[in-house]
């Protein structure tokens, strides 16, 4: 046995035996299992996820797209530390001698700190995407799985692709039935590290569905309970949006990417599937003088109205001709009835972004008093048309 492999244990040098012969030249390969990604198989064998490049280098004839990497590839990994820093010592020679990166380099050392912290906030925070070039960033050339239909590529319709999918709605706690739960994170930080095992955009999730089947491409929400409303149900509020990828031959497994992030998401949190958005950019609501009324329930939090942007529940849906897109008036409890106030005498104007059959979810487009209180009136006096 030679001496690349001396040392390993029984079953590590089989499998090192068997491998191609460019593989055993490091003394470590790797078969590639189900749901391991280039992220994982870094923190695993080189302590870092972020040196995941290093093992794509290394098997450039094998991978084709980190992005992907399929079960059963052999992949070779990284050898001893002295072949490491062979790499990046030859890798920190070739940036020395491009007068490009020399010249970037110079330039930011002639910059403030702060204005290096901008430019890399810009980069990470602020964009909420990874830099050009990340395993993470999507392939231009990849199949999009639909994706630009949850994206917001139509910023002239009335309702925002944001705005549809984050929408919390009321929901009976006992009886509403989940699709699924959020299984784990593919991608999870190094063991050491110890992170939170929260779900962030792109990140790769697995999800177990119980009694509902899904198909590459569709959407599913990630979910939380939240506050009691009384006999109106529990505010049921939106974390996350996921895009199914990849399904397996087991029906309750299947793979998807974070498409949307609307708060904390976390591993255990129940998913449904969303409904789809079928908002018609530069269709905008018509008039309306005697619309249907209804009376507000209440707000996201137990608290009064505070400002745009707020979300709150009205006691009429789609049973009573309610669709998404509709704005209504909301009047004063001063005021003897909703049907007859004048519209210019409402409190504030809120815009319908969910709808179910006996209650819609409504977003405040604009306030003239903001100390709005539930149980006051409203009155729809823009109709979606259809």
């Amino acid at each position: 046995m030679n001496g690349a492999i001396r040392g390993l244990t029984a079953a590590a040098a089989v499998l090192l035996l068997a491998a191609p012969a460019w593989a055993q030249e490091t003394g470590r390969a790797h078969e590639v299992r189900t749901g391991e990604t280039l992220w994982e198989l870094a923190s695993r064998y080189l302590a870092d996820p972020f040196r995941w490049p290093e093992i794509f280098e290394l098997n450039v004839r094998v991978i084709e797209d980190p992005h992907w990497i399929y079960p059963g590839e052999m992949l070779r990994m990284p050898g001893t530390d002295a072949e490491s820093a062979r790499r990046a010592g030859a890798r920190a020679e070739a940036r020395a001698a491009d007068p490009a990166a020399r010249a970037g380099r110079e330039g930011a050392r002639e910059r403030s700190p702060t204005d290096q912290e901008a430019d890399a906030r810009r980069s990470f925070g602020e964009s909420g995407q990874f830099p050009e070039g990340s395993v993470f960033r999507a392939d231009p050339s990849a199949p999009s799985y639909g994706q630009l239909s949850i994206a917001e590529t139509e910023p002239s319709a009335v309702v925002s692709v944001s705005d549809f999918y984050s929408a919390p709605i009321l929901a009976d706690r006992a009886s509403f039935m989940m699709s699924g739960t959020t299984h784990r994170v593919v991608a999870e930080a190094h063991p050491s590290i110890r992170l939170p095992r929260a779900a962030r955009l792109n990140d790769e999730v697995v999800l177990y569905l119980t009694g509902t089947e899904a198909e590459v491409g569709d959407y599913l929400k990630a979910v939380q309970w939240g506050r009691s409303m009384g006999e109106a149900g529990h505010v049921l509020r939106t974390v996350g949006a996921v895009q199914v990828t990849r399904t397996f031959q087991s029906p309750d497994s299947v793979r998807a990417v974070v498409v949307r992030i609307f708060g904390d998401y976390r591993v255990g949190d129940p998913v449904v599937l969303a409904e789809e958005y079928t908002i018609v950019p530069g269709v905008e609501p018509e008039p309306e003088s005697n619309g249907v009324v209804g009376t507000v329930l209440g707000f996201t939090e137990d608290q009064v109205l505070l400002g745009t942007g707020e979300r709150l529940f009205i006691d009429i849906g789609s049973a009573d001709g309610v669709q998404v897109g509709d704005v209504f008036a909301v009047f004063s409890a001063d005021e003897p009835a909703a049907e007859t106030a004048f519209v210019e005498d409402r409190l504030t104007t809120v815009r319908v972004i969910h709808v179910s059959e006996t209650t819609a979810t409504a977003r405040v487009t604009q306030v003239r008093d903001a100390g709005m209180r539930p149980g006051v009136s409203v009155r729809r006096i823009e109709r979606m048309p259809g």
